[in-house]
C-alpha cells in the first residue's frame, strides 16, 4: 500500500500507512486513512484512487487547493514516487511502493530479476552498434541541435533534481529515473541494473513496460551490457533476430521488421565507477532511436548514478542514526526503570522488615515507598505510550475546569508528601471544549507534577488557574511554581524527549508529551522562567467548534 511522509506542517515526520485492501483513500482532517491535524486542510481535502498498479490524486474542491510539485491540481493526476504534495501548510512526499527488500533473493527484487534474461548465447549477441557516447562526455545535453531536444533535456534534469531532493530510497529513485526515461523516449520495455557492492555483481533493480499488465521476459544481450560496463560508454544499436524464418526475400520486409528492435543501453557512473546500467528498447517497426535520444538517456543515467549513490549513503546514514537513537532511548529508559526498581526493592525490604518485626508503622513506611515508585512506573509507561503512538484525538465535549480539578485531586497527595502548597483558582465561566479527555488530563498531570518536583521542599508553592480568553476564543491554563527556574542555556530543550533538568528524578518525557498532545489539539504551550524565582507554564487550548455546543451535551471528567 502507498504511504505519505510529512515533510512540513503539524504532522512533520509522520508517515501515514493506510490499511490494505482499499482502492480509494481520503486525505484530510476527517480521514481515517490519512488523518491530518493541519487546520488549513479541509476535512475532505483530496482523494487517492488506485489505477492498475499505480495511484492518482484528485482534489475534492478544497478551500486551499491541492498542489503536486508546485502546480495546483485542476484535474485528476497520476502520482510517481517522490512527488511532493502540498495541502494547506502541510507538505508530503508520495511513496507508492511497498517497503521491499533490495535483496535479489527475496521479495520484489527477486520477481523483477526473473523478468530479465541476459543471454550470452542469444542471437542478439550479433547486434550492430550504430552510435555511442562516452560516459564522461560533458556535452551530452548541450550538443542537441534542436531547440525541442534542449527543452526536453532541461525538463528531464528538473524532474530528476526534484526527485533527488525528495526523501526517496535508492529503489524508489531508480523507479523515478525509469519514469523519466519512459516519459521522454518512446520505449516499450526497459530495465535498470544496479551493482551490488557486497556480491560484486549487477542485479535487476527496476523493470518497466509500456503496457502495464505485461510480464513478458526481456531477452537482452549480455554482450551489449558487458560492452557498456567495460567500455564505460552508452551505445545505440539494432539487434536483428537471425532466425531463418525471418531471413526471407525483400517481400518479407514487413515480417522481418517485426523482429528488429532498436536499443539504447547506457552506464550509470558514480565517482569513476560503473554503478548500474539503463536499458530500453522498442520495435523498429514503430520507432528507431536517434543519437540525440541516446545522449538524452546517457545524461539521465549520468545523473542517476550520482543520485542513487547519494541516496544509498543518506539511507545508510539514516539507518545508523536510527540505530544510535534507538540505543540511546533504550539506555535512557533502562536507567529510569532501574532507579524505579531499586526504589521498589528498598520499599519492599522495609515492608518485609516491618512484617518480620510486626511493626505496622514500618510496614506503612515501606509501602508508601513502593506506592510512590508504582506511580512513577505507571506515569513513565503512560508517557511512553502517548509519545510513541500517533493518534487522532477523540474529541468530546468536556468541562475544562472540572477536568483540571479532577487532575489536581490525583497529585495532591504528592504535593502533601513534599510539603508543597497546591493552590488553585479555577474559573466557572469556561465553556465546554471539544477535546481528547485522557490526552488533556495527561497534559495537566505532567505539568503540575513538574511544578511540584521543581518547588522547594516544605516551602514550595504551586499555583494553578484556568480562564477563558474571549478574544482568542481559547481556554487558558496557567501553572506556576516558586522553584529555582530553568537555566537560560537549556530553555530551548525543555520539549526534547528524554531531556531533563531533574537528574535521576525525571524521565524527560513530561513536557515532550504535553507539547505533542497540544499540537494534536492545535493548541500552544508557552514556558516562561526566571532563574531563582520560578517557572510559569501557560497552555492555550482553542475552543474550535465547541463554542457552538449545547450545554446539555457537555459533561465533566469521567462522564
Amino acid at each position: 500500500m502507498p504511504s505519505l511522509l510529512v515533510l512540513q506542517g503539524p504532522d512533520t515526520g509522520h508517515r501515514f500507512r493506510p490499511a490494505d485492501g482499499k482502492s480509494s483513500l481520503l486525505l484530510g482532517r476527517a480521514s481515517e486513512d490519512f488523518p491530518l491535524t493541519d487546520y488549513t486542510v479541509s476535512r475532505r481535502h483530496a482523494e487517492l484512487h488506485q489505477i492498475g498498479r499505480g495511484w492518482s490524486l484528485e482534489d475534492l474542491k478544497s478551500a486551499n487547493g491541492t498542489y503536486v510539485n508546485g502546480r495546483r491540481l485542476e484535474r485528476q493526476v497520476r502520482l510517481k514516487d517522490g512527488d511532493q504534495i502540498r495541502m494547506g501548510s502541510t507538505l508530503m512526499v508520495w511513496d507508492g511502493s511497498e517497503d521491499k527488500s533490495l535483496d535479489a533473493s527475496t521479495g520484489e527484487a527477486s520477481e523483477t530479476a526473473d523478468l530479465v534474461d541476459l543471454d550470452a548465447g542469444s542471437t542478439q549477441a550479433n547486434s550492430a552498434i550504430i552510435g555511442s557516447v562516452g560516459a564522461s562526455d560533458d556535452s551530452m545535453i548541450l550538443a542537441s541541435p534542436a531547440a525541442a531536444e534542449a527543452v526536453r533535456s532541461w525538463r528531464v534534469i528538473s524532474t530528476l533534481l526534484d526527485a533527488v531532493g525528495s526523501a526517496l530510497s535508492p529503489n524508489q529513485l531508480a523507479k523515478r529515473v525509469m519514469d523519466a526515461v519512459f516519459e521522454e523516449v518512446p520505449a516499450e520495455r526497459g530495465f535498470i541494473l544496479v551493482k551490488d557492492e557486497k556480491r560484486g555483481r549487477f542485479t535487476t533493480e527496476v523493470v518497466r513496460y509500456k503496457e502495464e499488465d505485461s510480464r513478458e521476459k526481456i531477452r537482452a544481450s549480455r554482450t551489449i551490457v558487458d560492452h557498456v560496463i567495460k567500455q564505460r560508454e552508452g551505445i545505440l544499436c539494432s539487434n536483428a533476430m537471425s532466425d531463418a524464418r525471418f531471413g526471407g526475400t525483400a517481400e518479407d520486409d514487413s515480417i522481418q521488421a517485426m523482429g528488429l528492435r532498436s536499443v539504447i543501453c547506457v552506464p550509470m557512473i558514480s565517482h569513476e565507477k560503473v554503478t548500474g546500467v539503463v536499458y530500453v528498447d522498442c520495435d523498429m517497426a514503430t520507432h528507431i532511436y536517434t543519437e540525440e535520444q541516446l545522449r538524452l538517456v546517457a545524461a539521465i543515467a549520468q545523473m542517476a548514478g550520482l543520485a542513487i549513490e547519494d541516496a544509498r549513503l543518506v539511507h545508510e546514514r539514516m539507518r545508523t542514526e536510527r540505530l544510535a537513537a534507538t540505543g540511546e532511548t533504550v539506555a535512557t529508559l533502562s536507567h529510569h526503570i532501574k532507579n524505579i526498581l531499586q526504589g521498589m526493592r528498598g520499599g519492599s525490604d522495609i515492608v518485609e522488615m516491618g512484617l518480620r518485626d510486626q511493626t505496622l508503622p514500618t510496614v506503612d513506611q515501606g509501602w508508601q515507598i513502593v506506592q510512590r515508585n508504582l506511580d512513577k512506573i505507571y506515569s513513565l509507561t503512560m508517557n511512553m505510550l502517548a509519545f510513541a503512538k500517533r493518534r487522532e484525538p477523540r474529541r468530546e465535549p468536556v468541562q475544562f475546569s472540572s477536568l483540571v480539578k479532577d487532575a489536581l485531586k490525583l497529585v495532591r497527595h504528592r504535593a502533601d508528601d513534599k510539603g508543597v502548597l497546591l493552590k488553585s483558582e479555577l474559573a466557572d465561566d469556561v465553556p465546554a471544549l471539544l477535546m481528547d479527555e485522557e490526552g488533556i488530563r495527561q497534559v495537566v498531570l505532567n505539568i503540575v507534577n513538574n511544578a511540584i518536583d521543581a518547588a522547594p521542599k516544605s516551602t514550595g508553592v504551586v499555583n494553578v488557574a484556568t480562564s477563558f480568553d474571549l478574544s482568542a476564543e481559547a481556554a487558558v491554563l496557567i501553572v506556576g511554581d516558586n522553584g529555582p527556574g530553568i537555566p537560560k542555556d537549556v530553555r530551548g530543550r525543555v520539549f526534547d524527549a528524554f531531556y531533563s533538568t531533574k537528574g535521576h528524578g525525571g524521565t524527560g518525557l513530561g513536557l515532550a508529551v504535553a507539547k505533542k498532545t497540544m499540537d494534536e489539539h492545535l493548541g500552544t504551550i508557552q514556558v516562561t522562567s526566571v532563574e531563582g524565582q520560578g517557572t510559569l507554564i501557560r497552555i492555550i487550548l482553542p475552543a474550535d467548534a465547541s463554542k457552538d455546543l449545547d450545554s446539555a451535551e457537555t459533561h465533566g471528567p469521567g462522564g
